[in-house]
Order: structure tokens, then C-alpha cells, then sequence
């Protein structure tokens, strides 16, 4: 009989308080993902919503609070969940597909910094030895920082500025910090993607004007080379005179370039058009940006190893000046380098 009342008293604690023990084990499982509204507690007569930011399931699928049975018979304020998401903004959008992120990830690591930047650094510092530096601060510094910003922002699903000061106000600098400077390059990147632009719009000539020097030529057949084009070489003379516009000096400037200012507006065009609807947007363009590249580099070499003077300029890049190793601006550069590619 002892036994029996013992079991009595046990059976009445537990549906005296239903919902004590059933919050306990929410909020054991859960670890703290639920967020309260109202300034209610989990001990209340209530189940809680997954905050979407930490939700592991499906990112289109949006969570619907409903009154649970112990609730219908406890009853609640208004008929309103006592839990809700720890913002009212919509959730973020997600990738198409695992492929679409990779791409995408490739795409923002490997771009001019990679086809136009770092050879010409490598040459400056030192041919192959500057791959040494490079490497060091790779693994120092590169992919230690890239995995970190890969999984906060997996994470919280939040953008570069939001991530930080979720992670602490005190943070919240680093993101400003990070949107400035993405803002820095992009002013002259978007500088060297319209010289691109100009460039493939003059390329479509039978004969391009960068081949050979321009003459003025004289009804009897006989032509004056020009002075500049002849001490240097006909595609610098394209390039200061034609492309940039460069005055002779810097108190006669020559005409407003409205051939690179037309281009400049085309690629801030084609940026905003990328990033118009966020990744639903530029989700479609990795297929090209993260490709682009590569193709470029294969492009490049095949054209340069057919050139005259192939094997010199190779073994200029790539025969290595190991006393470039103890200058420190060759590793400031090569460290650098590594947050442009």
C-alpha cells in the first residue's frame, strides 16, 4: 500500500504541472532557441518558435505558431503565440543549390586580383620566391579569416554588417569596416573593367588601332610618323593618348573622356543589375563570373607562351631572387595580396 501511494502521489505532481516538466525538456533540447515575447518565461503554458536565423530546416518553409492542446485547455492571452522570431523581418533568401554557392564563392575569390594583380607583383618581388611569402600569409591569414566569415555567416544567416553586431555590438565596426573597403576596391576596380570595356569595343576594328603607330599621311603617298608613337611603342601610345587621354602636362588638361565615363556608367550598370535582387540575381551571373576567369587565365597562357620571347619573360617571373625574402615590403604585399584573391 505504501508503494501504491508512493506511485499516487508521483502520477498527481505530473498533471498538477503538465506543461513544467514538458518546458524543461523543450528548453534542454532547444539551447536557448526560443525567443519570448511579452516577458513571458518557458515555464508558461506555451511552446516557442525556432528563431529562423538558427533553423536548420528548410529556408522556404516558414514556421506557423498554433495553440498546442495544453494550451487550448489552459487557455492564452488574446489567442496570440507568446512566442515569435527574434525579428520581424522576412527571412533571408538561400542559394538554388550547392553548386550556385560554390560557384559563387570561387567567383569572389578569384577575379582581377588573380589575373591582372598578382602577376605583376610576383615579378616586382622577387619572380618565384614570391610564391614563399604568398603561401605563409595564405595560411596565416587567408584561410583562417575566409572559414571564419564562411561559418558566422552560415550561421546567422545575416550579411556583413548584421553578422558582427549579432556576434557583439562591440563588433559591430568590423562589418561597417568590411562594407567601406569592399566600396574602396569596387571604385577602381569598376575603373579597370571600363578600360576592359573600351578596349573590347576597339578590338572589334579589321585593324586594331593599337597595332602600329599613326601616321599622317600626304595626298603624294608619304606619311609623318608621329615623334611620341616612334620613342616608345605603338601600343603605349594607344594607351596614354587614345585611352586615357593624358595632357602633356598637368596645367593644360586635355578634353573631358567621355569614352571611359560612357563605360564607367556601363559597368556600375552591370553591377547594380547583378546585385538588383541580392543572391536571386547574382545566383544566375556566378555561372559566368566564377568561370571567366579560368577561361581567361588559359587564354593567356597559350597566348603567351606562343609569343617571341617567351622563354625570357618565363624565366624572369619564375627564377626566384631569394634576397627579396628579407625585404619587408615584399611580405606586406604578398600579405596583402591575399584579401584580393
Amino acid at each position: 500500500m505504501a508503494n501504491t501511494a508512493h506511485l499516487v502521489r508521483r502520477q498527481s505532481s505530473r498533471d498538477l504541472n503538465p506543461q513544467r516538466s514538458l518546458d524543461k525538456l523543450e528548453m534542454k533540447e532547444m539551447r536557448g532557441r526560443l525567443v519570448l515575447e511579452n516577458g513571458n518565461t518557458p515555464m508558461n503554458n506555451s511552446y516557442g518558435a525556432t528563431n529562423i536565423a538558427f533553423d536548420d530546416s528548410s529556408p522556404n518553409t516558414k514556421a506557423i505558431l498554433k495553440p498546442s492542446g495544453v494550451e487550448s485547455k489552459l487557455g492564452s492571452s488574446e489567442g496570440k503565440p507568446i512566442f515569435r522570431p527574434e525579428s520581424g523581418e522576412e527571412e533571408r533568401e538561400s542559394w538554388d543549390s550547392k553548386l550556385t554557392f560554390l560557384l559563387a564563392t570561387v567567383g569572389y575569390a578569384v577575379g582581377l586580383g588573380n589575373v591582372w594583380r598578382f602577376p605583376y607583383l610576383a615579378q616586382k618581388n622577387g619572380g618565384g620566391a614570391f610564391l614563399i611569402p604568398y603561401f605563409v600569409m595564405l595560411a596565416i591569414e587567408g584561410i583562417p579569416i575566409f572559414y571564419l566569415e564562411l561559418a558566422i555567416g552560415q550561421r546567422l544567416r545575416k550579411g556583413a554588417i548584421g553578422v558582427w553586431n549579432q556576434v557583439s555590438p562591440y563588433m559591430a565596426g568590423i562589418g561597417i569596416s568590411s562594407a567601406v573597403v569592399s566600396f574602396n576596391v569596387a571604385l577602381y576596380y569598376n575603373t579597370i573593367i571600363a578600360w576592359c570595356l573600351f578596349y573590347f569595343v576597339q578590338s572589334f576594328q579589321s585593324e586594331l588601332p593599337w597595332a602600329e603607330c599613326p601616321n599622317k599621311y600626304f595626298e603624294n603617298g608619304t606619311y609623318l610618323p608621329e615623334p611620341e608613337c616612334v620613342a616608345s611603342t605603338p601600343t603605349q601610345y594607344f594607351w596614354y593618348r587614345t585611352t586615357l587621354l593624358i595632357s602633356e602636362d598637368i596645367d593644360n588638361p586635355q578634353v573631358f573622356n567621355w569614352k571611359i565615363a560612357f563605360a564607367l556608367v556601363i559597368a556600375w550598370i552591370l553591377v547594380y543589375m547583378c546585385m538588383i535582387k541580392g543572391i536571386a540575381s547574382s545566383g544566375k551571373v556566378v555561372y559566368v563570373t566564377a568561370t571567366f576567369p579560368y577561361i581567361v587565365l588559359i587564354i593567356f597562357f597559350f597566348r603567351g607562351v606562343t609569343l617571341r620571347g617567351m622563354s625570357d619573360g618565363l624565366r624572369h617571373l619564375f627564377t626566384p631572387k631569394w634576397y627579396t625574402l628579407t625585404d619587408p615590403v615584399v611580405w606586406l604585399e604578398a600579405g596583402t595580396q591575399i584579401f584580393f584573391s
